[in-house]
């Protein structure tokens, strides 16, 4: 806009100067006409109107715990129509504990975990901490590891003890070749119960299966009522089994669910959504969650998420209430209205007063006050 209306502004002013001049006019009348229309029109309010709600914008969702990385995601933010969370620290708290345990190994329950939390040590997953947790509160001493292999969405393989040892979802030990019948009841009725249920072998053989349960956030089934009142769709997707995503779901009020989902998944579903025609936001707080967060039109990242998530996102949720997400799309529309109000002023404006200059009914110091006072309206409005 300014790039236009700078050199229009000073054309009318050239076209003031000579046309006074061919009426006639002295030049002091001419060239005092042709000045106040460059004072009059000065573009500062156009210039302050946008960068001046954004900053104050900025300022407010950061009040409230909102961390925001560019003033275009707080503009995008109010069109948002689509949003996917992923499970694990994000609509869960992130807390995850082992609550169960069964064995079909011979070895002793001590020794199975020992083994495990051994080999979860070198995850930083969630899920993989839990079970070092576990280990941990019954004092059971750790052993060493001399072979760890992640693969991210399915599990871990690693050497301890001498034994192979694999943990993970029912994917990976299918991936493995791994028979796991014998811990399928189990494993059922812990995902009955909203629990993850991590499989373990030991030496291509069935093991173990660990039932670790993670707590909605509290804030998390309000959030989404909120989001659904704006109108605002709503998808839970995560690599979690689908009985345990179903029942975490159905406790904060998401009725669509992608289950087992890989972690290229996610970014799928965004592109999916946007080839739709679709602005969608995208909430995760994981290394698996950065490629999705980076491509969604607006990403939130959960602030005690991994680094790569916090880079790849345009948002941060500072203490990871995700109640924050309705807030910040609220704040996003307020902050477009006030940018419309700064504008509209400032057309209206120069549209009122350089016609008012051109015909010499203004003096350039009155000119000049007006000008100042434009620009102070824009940051007032804004505040």
């Amino acid at each position: 806009i300014s790039a236009v209306f700078v050199p229009a502004v000073m054309g009318v002013s050239g076209l003031t100067f000579a046309s006074w001049l061919l009426v006639g006019a002295p030049f002091s009348v001419a060239f005092g006409s042709a000045v106040t229309v460059l004072l009059i029109a000065c573009p500062c309010a156009l210039g302050l109107a946008t960068p001046a709600a954004i900053m104050v914008g900025t300022g407010q969702a950061a009040k409230k715990g909102v961390y925001i990385r560019n003033g275009e995601s707080l503009e995008v933010a109010t069109k948002l129509n689509a949003i996917v969370f992923d499970k694990t620290g994000t609509i869960t708290e992130g807390k995850p504990v082992v609550t169960d345990f069964f064995k079909k190994s011979r070895l002793g329950k001590d020794k199975i975990i020992a083994l495990a939390a051994t080999a979860e040590n070198n995850s930083e997953h969630f899920l993989a901490k839990a079970v070092v947790e576990y280990a941990n509160e019954q004092a059971i001493e750790q052993l060493q590891c001399s072979h760890f292999y992640s693969e991210t969405g399915r599990g871990i393989e690693a050497t301890v003890d001498g034994k192979k040892l694999l943990l993970g979802n029912k994917f990976w030990m299918d991936d493995q070749n791994i028979n796991v019948q014998g811990l399928m009841d189990e494993a059922s009725d812990f995902a009955e119960q909203g629990k993850t249920p991590v499989y373990m072998a030991i030496n291509g053989k069935e093991a173990a299966v660990f039932g670790i349960a993670d707590k909605p956030r509290l804030e998390a089934a309000d959030a989404i009522r909120r989001l659904n009142k704006l109108g605002v769709e709503t998808l839970m997707v995560t690599g979690d089994a689908e009985k345990t995503a179903n029942y975490i779901a159905a406790k904060v009020g998401i009725e669509q669910v992608v289950a087992n989902a890989k972690p290229d998944e996610k970014l799928e579903i965004i592109r999916q959504f946007q080839a739709e025609g679709k602005q969608v936001g995208m909430i995760g707080d994981g290394i698996n969650d950065a490629p999705a967060l980076a491509a969604a039109n607006v990403g939130f990242a959960i602030g005690s998420g991994t680094d790569i998530a916090i880079e790849s996102a345009d948002l941060t949720l500072v203490q990871g209430d995700i109640s924050k997400v309705t807030e910040t799309i609220e704040l996003s529309t307020d902050t477009i209205r006030v940018i419309k109000q700064n504008l509209f002023w400032a057309f209206g404006y120069n549209t009122i007063a350089i016609p008012v200059a051109a015909m010499g009914k203004l003096n350039p110091m009155v000119a000049s006050a007006a000008m100042a006072l434009s620009s102070v309206s824009v940051i007032v409005n804004s505040l």
